[in-house]
């Protein structure tokens, strides 16, 4: 018998792939209203959206596994944070010229 928290998961979980494919599609489109010069670049930028997605859908499925997944959610999201503040440090002393 489902419970009023599984329904309110289930649709929390839909509404975040929802957001996802929201936030993903519109990155892809900005390829087509606004392309990049080059081809390679484009490329790059598909990658690089193609993996933000394998990303945010596996957190997300991970999430609602819930018990010690759950941890394994906030550990991969405080690594991911600390990863990003130390890019922003190694970008700013390692800039390249245009």
């Amino acid at each position: 018998m489902k419970t009023q928290n599984d329904k309110s998961a289930v649709s929390l979980k839909k509404f975040l792939y929802g957001i996802g494919l929201f936030i993903f599609g519109g990155l892809a489109l900005t390829n087509v209203t606004a392309p990049l010069p080059l081809k390679e670049s484009t490329k790059e930028f598909l990658l690089f959206i193609f993996g933000c997605v394998l990303i945010y859908y596996f957190l997300v499925s991970v999430y609602f596994i819930g018990g010690l997944w759950r941890k394994v959610f906030y550990a991969i999201l405080i690594l991911l944070c600390g990863f990003s503040i130390l890019m922003v440090f190694y970008l700013i002393t390692h800039s390249i010229p245009h």
